[in-house]
């Protein structure tokens, strides 16, 4: 039974994304079968990927029932990929007009338990159906943070919706921590909101976790490569992981403590 994990924040910037991609590479290279699903209209994950929008399947013909889950799935060189599509944006209204609405992407990722270790959702930076449809799907989310002030005030808000939906849609999802990024330890600020965290999660109800992802500019150069193809369309350079890339990077060393720790706090 894969473990369904989504990457939530309504508040954009906070490195949502970078962690989405960098927890599920980090679970492939610890030998796990991982499939990520885009579900940002942005889709700047799938870009990462380098996985295909035009002309394949992607998350919005699985949520129209278009197609099943299994053939939306693109293999690439990071991995497995359920692709995002600008398209979201325009049939997001649609899908709100739905019937059991939020349970659109749980129904449909149902077939794919067996195939994979792990599921991980990249949201969008808003607390719009497709957040609902991730949470509701999940088995735990994982909050990333900035150290900003206004990134606490708005983890309130977050977390009354998932304990929202937790009340109503999804009583077995967990929130599995907050997890700080783009954290500078020689920065007071960092380190005030780092030290106040515990406190606000005592109050709210969060664990935060232990390790912070500390700043670093590997991460946007990793992010930067894209696959390169000859003549005839064949990959001559693939794109390739922060951890196939910057490997001693601060950002690589983080995910993967994170991970490790992650992997705890599941397994109980």
């Amino acid at each position: 039974m894969a473990i369904k994990i989504a990457i939530a924040n309504q508040k954009g910037g906070v490195g949502k994304t970078t962690t989405a991609i960098n927890l599920a590479d980090a679970l492939s290279h610890f030998q796990y079968k991982v499939l990520f699903i885009d579900l940002d209209p942005q889709h700047n994950s799938t870009s990462t990927y380098g996985a295909e929008i035009d002309g394949v399947n992607t998350i919005v013909d699985v949520l129209k029932k278009d197609c099943t889950a299994k053939e939306a799935v693109q293999t690439t060189p990071l991995g497995d990929i359920i692709a995002g599509d600008g398209l979201l944006a325009i049939e997001e209204n649609t899908f709100n007009a739905k019937k059991a609405r939020e349970g659109l992407l749980k129904k449909q990722i149902a077939e794919l338990d067996d195939e994979y270790d792990f599921i991980i959702m990249d949201t969008p930076p808003n607390l719009g159906i497709y957040m609902i449809n991730a949470l509701t799907a999940a088995d735990g989310c994982i909050i990333p943070i900035k150290a900003e002030q206004y990134a606490v005030d708005g983890l309130s808000l977050l977390i009354d919706t998932v304990n929202e939906v937790i009340e109503v849609l999804n009583e077995d999802l967990k929130i599995y921590g907050v997890l700080m990024t783009s954290y500078d330890s020689r920065n007071s600020l960092d380190v005030g909101i780092r030290e106040v965290l515990p406190e606000v999660g005592a109050q709210k109800g969060f664990k935060t976790f232990d390790t912070q992802i500390r700043i670093s500019q590997d991460v946007k150069k990793a992010q930067a490569i894209r696959n390169t193809y000859d003549d005839e369309g064949n990959v001559i350079v693939a794109n390739r992981s922060l951890f196939e890339n910057f490997k001693n990077s601060n950002a690589a060393i983080d995910y993967v403590k994170f991970t490790k720790e992650l992997l705890e706090v599941i397994n109980g």
